[in-house]
């Protein structure tokens, strides 16, 4: 800072003003898309945020930033990484919008300009913003869509609607957050994934592999997905060995990891295959071990995942539930015919890309059962409906349940793909829509 009370920053030898005392500026040497790395201002509280959006963005969401390149061309949201999960960014458009009836619309000054700028291989987002003196709201629109929107009506008003489902909290940044990784990951990786895939083909016909990470040394967050899909197909293979209804043990117990119920298409398949396609007596029941450190030292939008998530089970039919003690914390994931024989199926925090077994050793039977038989007995979400299992595990995790119903409720009427289309193929938002959807459909009031 200067006598003047300017503040300046110094980087690779050259000088940016970014305003005065009370201005906070970050310079950031990131990646981009083609492996090179450049200077980038976070813009957060700068003349250069006039609608707020950056503060906001920065004060709301840990490790969110809109940055400005060196020069000022462009803007960018960057979403951070995770416990995997690498970070990414998209190029950011903000314009004011107004009402238009019941409807929000975004009219731009230069819309053949901004039809172009969409016009783009890369993520972008559109972020509408309703101006109002006790705060801004924002509302955010998948750059294709938008751009999709924007060809619509170009022989008429050249406006874009933007639904009201569409407003940036804590659910949609977070299911922003998730696709948007793993989305870029995927896509970054697909051709090192498709080779890796073929090469660890073999294993299929084992009756048992651990493969170490060495097998697909190049991949990063893409590696989940490989160890997933493994996985979710070993155990459809081997499911009519047992003899017996089998319960589920699943390790998630972060939304990072939770979200690939969501956004994963062979996940969401896999799900009505073991839950739908279920036609025993009993309910089938899935457990998951989430200790009270665990939702402590999650965000709110990790958590919401978390709870989509078993939303998403409790819809297919398969009954949730959640033990806290930490000692069951690092059990595989399994599928137990109590007393007889299990599949073991992990890949989740695991040391390799997947583990899997088929075992009727009288140890992991016993390690097995004890788990379930805790969860079962200790469940703190117990309850004899769904929406009453829902709602105490919105309770537990710290989450407002009739402003989570309530938002899921606009989501499913709108749907998601309009904010969080995937690009690459290995995705999709069936199971975010069928959460929301069957959220939507339960009674908003409980005892």
């Amino acid at each position: 800072m200067d006598e003047e009370g300017r503040v300046w920053a110094s980087v690779s030898r050259r000088r940016f003003l970014l305003g005065g005392a009370a201005v906070a500026v970050r310079p950031q040497l990131v990646a981009t898309s083609g492996g090179s790395r450049r200077w980038v201002l976070d813009v957060a509280s700068s003349p250069a945020d006039p609608f707020g959006f950056a503060m906001a963005a920065h004060t709301r969401w840990r490790g969110a930033r809109v940055l400005r390149a060196d020069g000022g061309s462009g803007t960018s949201l960057v979403l951070p990484g995770g416990r995997t999960l690498d970070g990414t960014a998209a190029t950011l458009h903000l314009h004011p919008a107004r009402c238009r009836g019941a409807q929000l619309v975004l009219e731009p000054d230069d819309p053949a300009g901004l039809e172009a700028a969409l016009r783009t291989t890369s993520r972008s987002l559109i972020v509408a913003v309703q101006e109002h003196p006790a705060g801004n709201r924002f509302f955010a629109l998948d750059g294709r869509e938008a751009h999709r929107r924007l060809r619509q009506r170009a022989s008429s008003t050249p406006v874009v609607p933007v639904p009201w489902a569409y407003e940036l909290d804590d659910l949609t940044y977070g299911v922003l957050w998730a696709t948007a990784n793993f989305d870029d990951a995927l896509l970054a990786d697909d051709l090192t994934l498709a080779d890796s895939s073929q090469d660890l083909s073999l294993y299929e016909q084992l009756p048992s592999s651990a493969v170490s990470r060495e097998a697909a040394p190049d991949l990063s967050a893409a590696r989940m997905w490989l160890g997933s899909d493994f996985c979710a197909r070993y155990i459809l293979r081997h499911l009519g060995e047992l003899p017996d209804q089998p319960v589920y043990w699943t390790r998630e117990q972060w939304g990072e990891e939770a979200s690939t119920w969501l956004l994963f298409r062979h996940k969401y398949d896999y799900l009505l295959a073991t839950g739908r396609g279920h036609t025993g007596g009993e309910p089938l029941t899935r457990a998951f071990c989430v200790p009270r450190e665990a939702v402590d030292t999650s965000p709110t939008t990790e958590r919401i995942l978390l709870f989509l998530a078993v939303a998403l089970m409790e819809s297919v039919g398969i009954q949730a539930l959640v033990c806290t003690d930490p000692a069951y914390a690092h059990v595989e994931g399994f599928v137990l015919a109590p007393g007889r024989r299990a599949l073991i199926a992990n890949w989740v925090r695991a040391d390799g890309v997947w583990h899997v077994d088929t075992t009727a050793r009288r140890p992991h039977l016993r390690e097995f059962a004890d788990a379930a038989g805790h969860a079962q007995a200790h469940s703190v979400i117990a309850a004899d409906t769904p929406a009453g299992r829902l709602v105490r595990l919105a309770d537990y995790l710290g989450l407002d349940w009739g402003w989570l119903r309530r938002r899921c409720a606009q989501l499913a009427e709108e749907g998601w793909a309009g904010l969080v289309r995937p690009r690459s193929r290995l995705l999709t938002t069936d199971g975010l829509d069928t959460a929301c959807q069957f959220l939507a459909g339960l009674e908003a009031d409980l005892s």
